[in-house]
């Protein structure tokens, strides 16, 4: 953390950046960063290969968080939020290797490479948006009402709203400070969850026609395809919460949510999502196999090919898992 905030004292102009399609814990993080940097008299800006989901443009400068690579200019140093690789910045990393700049890495998944000159990187954390919010304490810039929410947003996201056990006495505490700045617990739960158009709710309905369980229980799946978005006008940034649907089944260890790219039908964004205590599967393996990476029991990657192949090889690496780890109880 000292580091970083050494690399920032550096600097005059920082570009800020997160992860492809863009949640809460990457959009809060970043906007509580922009305020951080200007708080410490430099300028920044917010560069990402996504725009904002519609249902986080409620925040406020959500506005200010540009898609036009254009519009990039000269910055000094590159911090980059919420990413284990710098692949996961999309576009944004070609921006940043063009320009040849330090980067400082910020981040709080297990599967973090290191990718930065400075590297900031927390596994236990619950979210970028905690770090982050130990960085204002420990650079000593006041936060504003603003910044509060941006930080409990990003908390809340990446807890599933404190559910997950990446939630520690920690980040009820820091919760609990972000709320005394005046804001309404229920007002932003309803913002981020309870926002949905009809549209949204008939793709669930088709995404949850979509769910398979194996033979054993033990491993869920289902499925957003380009034709059901078409089908529907939903939008495909609030279908973060839908393979929580497959986890939920009793009996299941591992779910997995398969999203055809609304561009490209060729490329897969693929979500795990495991459960348990000394027997959980460790989904951030698997999904490393595929490039991707994450935490334990949260974890992505894309796949390029088309959705069926794709679920083919990667369900037989969750099945080859399960089986490995029977295996291991059984000879202890």
């Amino acid at each position: 953390m000292q580091k970083v905030i050494e690399a920032i004292k550096k600097g005059k102009r920082f570009l800020i950046t997160a992860h492809v399609n863009l949640e809460g814990d990457a959009l809060g993080s970043q906007l509580a960063m922009k305020e951080l940097l200007t708080g410490m008299g430099k300028e920044a800006f917010i560069l990402d290969s996504d725009p904002v989901p519609e249902h986080y443009r409620f925040l406020p400068k959500a506005a200010e968080v540009s898609d036009r690579f254009d519009k990039a200019g000269v910055f000094d140093a590159a911090i980059v939020l919420d990413c284990p690789t710098l692949n996961r910045t999309g576009k944004v990393k070609d921006v940043i290797k063009a320009r040849a700049v330090p980067i400082i890495n910020i981040d709080h998944h297990v599967s973090n490479e290191q990718f930065g000159d400075v590297n900031w990187v927390e596994p236990n954390a619950s979210s970028a948006g905690e770090m982050v919010f130990r960085l204002f304490k420990e650079a000593h810039v006041l936060m504003t009402k603003e910044v509060a929410l941006s930080l409990y947003i990003a908390i809340l996201t990446d807890t599933g709203s404190f559910n997950y056990d990446n939630t520690s006495s920690v980040t009820h505490e820091i919760a609990g400070e972000l709320l005394g700045y005046g804001l309404d617990p229920a007002l932003v739960s309803e913002s981020v969850y309870e926002r949905r158009s009809v549209e949204d709710i008939n793709l669930l309905g088709l995404v949850l026609a979509t769910i398979r369980v194996n033979k054993k229980g033990t491993v869920a799946h289902l499925e957003v395809t380009k034709d059901m978005l078409d089908k529907t006008g939903a939008d495909l940034a609030k279908s973060e919460g839908l393979i929580n649907f497959a986890r939920s089944i009793d009996g299941v260890k591992v779910a997995a949510l398969f999203k055809e790219d609304q561009k490209d039908k060729n490329k897969i964004n693929v979500s795990f999502r495991s459960k348990g205590n000394g027997d959980v599967i460790d989904v951030n393996k698997i999904a490393s196999l595929f490039g991707g990476g994450g935490h334990t029991k949260a974890s992505g990657c894309i796949i390029t090919g088309g959705l069926k192949e794709a679920k083919r090889i990667v369900l037989a690496k969750v099945e080859e898992a399960l089986e490995c780890k029977a295996q291991s109880e059984k000879r202890l």
